[in-house]
This record gives C-alpha cells, structure tokens and sequence, in this order.
C-alpha cells in the first residue's frame, strides 16, 4: 500500500477509527473502576460456561465473584477477560471496518453511497462489539477450565518445581489460550468479509501486544519492575512459540498448495 492509499483510507475511514478508539478507551476506563457487581454482564455468561464445560457449581458472592469453597476456585473481575475482549474488538474494527464500509463507486459525502457505507461502517462495530464479547466468554471459559486442570496434571507428574511455579502457569495459560485464538478469530473473520484466505497476521498480533504490553508500559502500570519485565518475557516468549508453527503453516499454503485452493 502506498502512503496516498494509505492517507486516502485514513481519511475516508477515520470517524470509524476514532468510535474504535473511543470505545476501547472507553472500556478501559470502565474496566479499571469496575467491581464484580458491574462485571456482571461478561462474568455470569462465563461462570455458567465454565460450570457447564466441568461441572462444578459456583455460587456468585457480592464484591467477591463465583466462588466454589470446597475446591477454593474463585472467578474474580480479573478473571473476566475483558482485555481480551478489548484486543478482539480492536482487530475486528481496524482490519476490517473499511472493507466492510467500502464502495464500488467515488460516493460524495452526502450520496446515497456515502450514508449506506457509513452505515455499514458503524454496525460493524456495532457487530465487533457483541462478536468479541462472544468470543471472549467462549475461549475464557476454555482459558480457566484448563487453568485449573492443568496444573493438577503437572503436578501428579511432578513437573510443578523449579521456574515452572503456580503464577508463571497462570500466565503462560492465558497468553498461549488468547493468542491462539485471536489468530483463530482474524482468520475466521477475515474468511467471512473477505471470502478468502487470509496470509498476513500483523493487524492481530500488533493490537496484541500493544493492549498487553505497550499501554501498560506507557502508563507505568509496572514500569521498571520486575514483575512487569518478568510478564513481558513470558508474553513475548510465548507467542513466538505460537506464532512459529503458524507463520510455517502460512508459507506452506502459500506456496506448496495448488493456486486453485488459494482462489
């Protein structure tokens, strides 16, 4: 793409970035003063998932979250996932809002072309919205069924000593689970609006890292600690582990699958 697509694109799709961006800031801000009892919309639709996946009851405390005390699980707002759902709807928006809002045609601003991309353009996010709360109930479910599994696993097998400690697994968990299937949902995505193959995975992975570590770091959210250095390598090391069996998957399709399968 050249710097005058590029600019062209910006200036035909900017309202549409800047709602993004409101509402990711917005969500933020709202995350950040948020309590169980305001968290209830995305915690309640997880803990029945997770209920349902492993059968086990939880029972919802005020101010705590779903607590199951014989097994002393807890799904706390910290649990809720709500990064994640930021991260997916910052991908859907901005990798494909202006697919979505494009035109055939050079439409004028007050065109009937023009009104029907703009609408277009703001149910797609509108659609981004209630896509990245779905996804991000299903795959947090997934994410703390096998937090708590898993580690029970490692354990009995006596792999639960040394670097491997109870935290590191947490997050480890979390990053491979999420990243894993952003890449998944941009593919799907990507597939629905533009009816084929998709060999590019820097729109998911850049609001990735930068929702993960680079406003964190901006805002010195553990800036200079060690415990945010010690995130950021297991974030970083992480998804390279998962990036490197895909990025080898994508080249082969690329150029050892027949160019019919491609089209």
């Amino acid at each position: 793409m050249t710097a005058k697509k590029g600019i062209d694109l910006l200036r035909q799709n900017f309202i549409f970035y800047l709602a993004g961006i409101l509402m990711i800031m917005g969500l933020k801000c709202y995350y950040r003063q948020a309590d169980c009892d305001s968290l209830l919309w995305i915690l309640a639709p997880t803990a029945w998932w997770v209920q349902l996946l492993s059968k086990i009851p939880f029972t919802y405390i005020s101010g705590t979250g779903y607590v199951n005390h014989s097994l002393r699980l807890l799904i706390a707002p910290s649990c809720s996932g709500v990064r994640f759902m930021t991260i997916v709807f910052a991908t859907l928006v901005f990798s494909f809002v202006h697919i979505i809002a494009s035109s055939q045609k050079s439409p004028t601003s007050e065109s009937p072309q023009h009104l029907y991309a703009r609408v277009k353009g703001f149910c797609w996010i509108a659609a981004s919205a209630l896509l990245s709360w779905l996804f991000t109930v299903f795959v947090n479910g997934l994410r703390i069924i096998t937090a708590i599994y898993l580690p029970l696993y490692l354990e009995d097998a006596g792999l639960m000593k040394g670097m491997l400690t109870q935290d590191r697994l947490h997050t480890m968990i979390g990053v491979v689970i999420y990243f894993i299937a952003l890449l998944t949902i941009y593919r799907l995505i990507g597939r629905f609006v533009q009816r084929k193959p998709l060999r590019k995975c820097a729109s998911p992975v850049f609001w990735y890292f930068i929702l993960t570590l680079g406003l964190p770091f901006l805002n010195r959210a553990g800036n200079g600690t060690a415990d945010f250095k010690e995130f950021a390598v297991l974030v970083t090391g992480c998804c390279t582990l998962v990036l490197l069996p895909y990025i080898i998957v994508l080249f082969c399709r690329k150029f050892y699958l027949p160019a019919s399968r491609e089209k």
